[in-house]
């Protein structure tokens, strides 16, 4: 019995190397069979062939093309971008990766980093239009209204319109002019003239720029100018953002500072956004953003957006913010959350489609729960939001 086990486990020792073997890929291998799956346009298997080739030892540019090809033509921006990233190490001007790393961007809804691609691409690649360096890039209207659960807070009108263009291929800006209306009657507010009828018909400027440092990193600021009359009082506020963000393959990471002052009360916002594409695609998305802000003492806030495309041209966005919040700022300072009383917490439903490759319509509802000024009182405002954007 003893002789037989070792005999077995001497025959178990010999076989082993014989096995690893037959599961080693050449590299001719490598290069044959991964060509022939492209060919075929084999994609998925092309895939899993190719990682496992790469497990094997045998990771080559040529690999890696097929390879990040056949991840857009299955529509997975990320996977793409990864592998011929791997590719760039090797050939830094290679413009097959450039050019699908740059479509790949797009795909993601990432146009401004993707500019950083156009340098290593020959003329006409991707259009003259795309190409061009300086030039509007889009347009957009929106407009919400509100409707609160307690008479003394009155109905509300939100309009903006917004104008986007790039001076350089690294040079971004957007810009917008804003209006909110809305009459109140508070008579805690003693100092406010006939603060039984008060008219608050702000009107806000907004303007955040995006420089591109490199293929992947971008620095962002921003400046919102909000002129709020409030009865006898005449309020002038202002916010500056300045931030950086890490364009990754699956992740996007963003850190930012947001400084100003809201009604003559200095504020302090510090943002951390996490943007995830499990998918490596519009698919699926999440943006999660952590706040710290600080204006008489500190307070912690959570956003959680999550994305999912329903059918070919739709998508359902769902969003939702924790904590208690005042003078609150979100999307780059874009939107400034300034109202007398105090936020417990908002959520919404966004639905996006897409008309046609240039134009695109949103329809949302928001919930957001308030408590009245001076009180323990607390109430809902509901709002409906509709707006077109176009892509020149």
């Amino acid at each position: 019995m003893q002789k037989l086990i070792i005999l077995t486990l001497l025959g178990f020792l010999l076989a082993t190397p014989d096995t690893r073997a037959q599961t080693n890929i050449s590299f001719a291998a490598a290069d044959s069979q991964s060509y022939t799956l492209y060919e075929k346009a084999q994609w998925e298997t092309l895939l899993l062939y190719g990682k496992e080739a790469i497990a094997n030892g045998q990771d080559f540019v040529l690999l890696r093309m097929r390879m990040g090809y056949a991840a857009f033509m299955l529509g997975n921006y990320s996977e793409s971008i990864k592998h011929y990233e791997v590719v760039l190490k090797e050939d830094t001007y290679n413009s097959t990766a450039h050019y699908y790393i740059y479509w790949s961007r797009v795909n993601l809804n990432q146009p401004e980093i993707a500019m950083a691609e156009v340098k290593y691409l020959s003329p006409g690649m991707i259009g003259d239009k795309n190409s061009r360096a300086a030039a509007f890039t889009n347009a957009a209207m929106e407009v919400s209204l509100k409707q609160a659960s307690v008479i003394s807070r009155g109905n509300s009108l939100y309009f903006r319109v917004a104008l986007g263009h790039r001076f350089s291929r690294g040079f971004h800006m957007q810009q917008s002019v804003a209006t909110y209306r809305q009459k109140i009657s508070e008579p805690l507010l003693t100092a406010v003239a006939k603060n039984n009828n008060i008219n608050i018909n702000q009107v806000e400027y907004y303007n955040r720029v995006m420089i591109n440092l490199n293929r992947n990193w971008q620095m962002k600021a921003a400046y919102h100018y909000m002129y709020t009359p409030f009865n006898n009082f005449i309020y002038h506020n202002h916010l500056l953002l300045a931030g950086v963000k890490y364009n990754g393959t699956y992740l996007n990471l963003q850190a930012d500072a947001i400084i100003g002052k809201i009604t003559d009360i200095s504020t302090q916002q510090y943002n951390i956004q996490l943007d995830l594409y499990p998918l490596g695609n519009l698919n699926l998305y999440s943006f999660s953003t952590v706040s710290l802000r600080q204006q008489k003492g500190s307070a912690f806030n959570f956003r959680q957006v999550i994305g999912v495309k329903l059918l070919k041209q739709i998508w359902l966005e769902g969003n939702i913010t924790i904590g208690e919040f005042k003078n609150y700022a979100e999307n780059d300072a874009l939107y400034v959350y300034n109202a007398i009383d105090i936020y417990k917490q908002k959520a919404g439903i966004t639905g996006y489609i897409s008309l046609n490759k240039k134009l695109s319509a949103q329809l949302g509802y928001t919930c957001e729960q308030l408590q009245l000024l001076g009180t323990t009182t607390t109430f809902n405002q509901h709002s409906i939001t509709g707006g077109l954007s176009w892509k020149f």
